[in-house]
């Protein structure tokens, strides 16, 4: 799927500038932006909560909610993707995208659809899966930039919350919030119903006055995510960055190479910088709702395929006029 945009500026990409990269560089950061963020949050929770004495010198707040929370977040964010609604293309199906040569396969023929030129770059956004097999095919193209899909990096955002938590009653809590399926909880199966356990637990603590770290990572994501919804690129950024090194702590090995790759490449390439700050999410919804690229692939092209496609899908031709046959009605 392709989304068209007309940029409210010409970038002019010939001689695309690149950036040395070397040990001083960093990556991996909590930058002054991010701690000015959290004590953002905390001044929205101080302010909600509306903490006082009463007059036996007992200690009162008010009760707050999420929804609250949430409009004063949202509230305070600057927005971006100020641009109208793209054009959307759907593209011919390729092969299957558990093969590394399918998927070099399906650059090439992107480059003959958009009659890109051989010095010319490509950018592709993609889950994580598809991400790495994509920085492979840099050994064979090395004008293929891949883009990680940031939705998906927020679902296994929230995975690495609940894994480094495990050991310190996040279960619990989740059960006694009605979670049944701790499995489907940890793997973060209903993307919505985890993030909003999460959220519960976020504001919950609060009055527990436990977890401070996870109050501090949870804000993190949960900006990450606002920026998104927003199309605000520099402070999504900010938050992946700050974010980053729990992976590998939680055992997400593929996320941790595949984010250093992602993040190593906006550094490289100040051009795609500044492409991402101007449509770094897709404004298909009302304001303050913008999906993350990967979001509206799957959610509205991929999850409308699978529901429709029927018979033998092992047969890759059958598979091929089936996808088209979809993809037609559609349009």
């Amino acid at each position: 799927m392709v989304f068209q945009f007309s940029l409210p500026e010409v970038i002019v990409e010939k001689p695309e500038p690149i950036r040395d990269l070397n040990i001083d560089t960093q990556i991996f950061k909590i930058s002054q932006e991010m701690r000015d963020i959290i004590f953002k949050i905390n001044e929205i929770f101080i302010s909600l909560l509306a903490f006082r004495y009463n007059e036996r010198q007992e200690l009162e707040y008010n009760k707050i909610d999420l929804t609250a929370i949430n409009s004063e977040i949202l509230r305070q964010t600057e927005f971006g993707c100020n641009l109208p609604p793209p054009n959307v293309v759907i593209l011919e199906p390729s092969g299957f995208p558990n093969d590394d040569n399918e998927i070099l396969h399906a650059t090439e023929m992107y480059r003959r659809d958009f009659s890109l030129e051989e010095n010319d770059f490509l950018d592709i956004c993609a889950d994580e899966a598809i991400f790495r097999r994509l920085i492979k095919c840099r050994n064979k193209s090395e004008n293929i930039r891949p883009i990680l899909g940031q939705w998906h990096t927020s679902k296994d955002m929230m995975s690495a919350l609940v894994t480094l938590f495990s050991s310190y009653g996040i279960y619990d809590l989740a059960t006694a919030l009605g979670v049944k399926f701790l499995d489907k909880f940890a793997a973060v199966i209903d993307y919505r119903s985890t993030r909003r356990v999460l959220e519960l637990i976020w504001v919950a603590k609060i009055y527990l006055r436990i977890w401070y770290l996870y109050y501090e990572w949870f804000a993190i994501w949960k900006t990450h995510l606002t920026r998104i919804r927003c199309g605000n690129y520099e402070l999504q950024k900010f938050r992946l960055a700050a974010f980053a090194p729990l992976f590998p702590v939680a055992g997400k090995s593929n996320y941790a190479t595949s984010v250093t790759h992602f993040l190593a490449n906006l550094e490289k390439y100040p051009l795609l910088e500044k492409k991402l700050r101007l449509c770094v999410s897709i404004n298909l919804a009302r304001e303050g709702h913008y999906p993350a690229f990967d979001e509206a692939l799957e959610t509205h092209d991929v999850a409308y395929i699978k529901q429709n496609i029927t018979g033998n899908s092992c047969n890759q031709e059958n598979l091929e006029l089936q996808i088209k046959a979809t993809q037609e009605e559609r349009n």
